[in-house]
């Protein structure tokens, strides 16, 4: 196991259902239904949210690269946030969202629902492609440069969609629902990962695959490729936070949140992560409510 974490912090002890993070902002999603948006360091909450009069809890949350925009979901609903005055500029009704990101730049969703993932925008309301499923979409990603959308679903299915034009690039099977996706910021690689089963890499140029990472009987729950591309995040349901080196698909480190015995919940799940401070740091929140940061 991995060195203790440089720092650890206590900011939702209600628990959460869900968490975005970007190198200054933490986006909670508490089991108390509203969403909080806390700067990072110095530790503050800049913002609550609750964009409908339900208390069904923010299920997904993003946060955009830029840091200017961000967007919560219940299960039925989507809000469009600005970060700089926590002013809502919209929301919109879905049936049933399964999955959730956002684009660098904030303005557009890309939203997992029962048999599609739509790719809609944000600054005029309208879906721009329908990525039709044969089943229900469990993990979605955008990448960086705006070139890709990947979408997964409970068979097991990936896909690979170029949002130039909404055409289906490449396919692939798994073994097991898709639990976790993502792409590193230029595009070039796709990470998908099937409940219990192996991380996979693939080559968006051929659709081949690069890596298979770790083992079987483990599912990530939250994944993240450093900005420079060369490292892989995965944060695991069992509480586990793994950093793989994409090149080479070696495992660099092993790393355990510590569990603080007066926060609710004696082991939690990895919601979220993120690297900081030109790849240098790496920030972590579990289920719990802990936020904790890690030297690379």
């Amino acid at each position: 196991m991995g060195p203790p974490p440089e720092k650890s912090v206590e900011l939702a002890p209600v628990g959460l259902f869900s968490a975005a993070l970007s190198p200054h902002y933490a986006l909670l999603g508490t089991t108390a239904g509203r969403a909080e948006l806390w700067q990072i360091d110095p530790k503050s909450l800049l913002h609550v949210w609750q964009h409908t009069d339900e208390h069904n809890g923010i299920v997904y949350a993003a946060i955009a690269d830029d840091e200017r925009y961000a967007v919560t979901a219940e299960r039925e609903s989507l809000a469009w946030w600005r970060i700089a005055d926590g002013k809502l500029l919209g929301v919109w009704r879905f049936p049933a969202i399964h999955a959730l990101a956002l684009s660098s730049d904030g303005r557009h969703a890309l939203v997992g629902l029962p048999d599609r993932a739509i790719y809609f925008s944000l600054a005029s309301g309208a879906t721009r492609y329908a990525f039709q499923h044969d089943a229900r979409v469990t993990a979605v990603a955008l990448d960086a440069r705006g070139q890709f959308a990947l979408t997964g679903d409970e068979q097991g299915r990936a896909h690979l969609w170029r949002l130039q034009d909404g055409q289906k690039l490449f396919s692939w099977s798994h073994h097991g629902e898709i639990s976790a996706a993502t792409l590193n910021d230029d595009g070039s690689i796709a990470m998908t990962h099937p409940m219990l089963g192996k991380t996979h890499l693939w080559k968006t140029t051929n659709g081949r695959l690069l890596h298979t990472l770790g083992h079987y009987r483990v599912t990530v729950a939250a994944a993240r490729f450093a900005k420079n591309g060369r490292y892989l995040a995965t944060g695991l349901v069992s509480g586990q936070l793994q950093i793989w080196e994409a090149k080479s698909g070696a495992l660099l480190q092993n790393l355990q949140p510590l569990q603080n015995p007066l926060w609710r919940a004696p082991s939690a799940s990895v919601l979220a992560v993120s690297f900081a401070l030109e790849d240098r740091k790496l920030y972590s929140i579990t289920s719990n409510g802990g936020l904790q940061r890690w030297r690379r």
